[in-house]
């Protein structure tokens, strides 16, 4: 096993790990919230229709919960991959 392959599987096991102990949007971990850099882009969506997000390696939608929720008014869809 090559040092990426090695590193990629260490984390995978820590994310299972914190997907498994930790519920989502509740204090005590990372998954408490999104990542600011995607609450600080949410305004883009402002004025806009029919928006698409897809979203790669979602994991367990923290990133992707609050874009469904600023578009779902404005007919918007987000489409979450993630490949355990």
């Amino acid at each position: 096993m090559s040092r990426i392959e090695f590193i990629r599987n260490e984390e995978k096991k820590y994310h299972d790990y914190c997907y498994d102990k930790y519920k989502l949007f509740v204090e005590g971990s990372w998954l408490h919230k999104p990542v600011k850099t995607v609450t600080d882009l949410l305004h883009l969506f402002d004025g806009k229709e029919n928006v698409k997000v897809l979203d790669l390696g979602c994991g367990v939608g923290r990133n992707s919960i609050p874009k469904a929720e600023v578009i779902k008014s404005k007919n918007g869809k987000v489409v979450c991959v993630y490949r355990k």
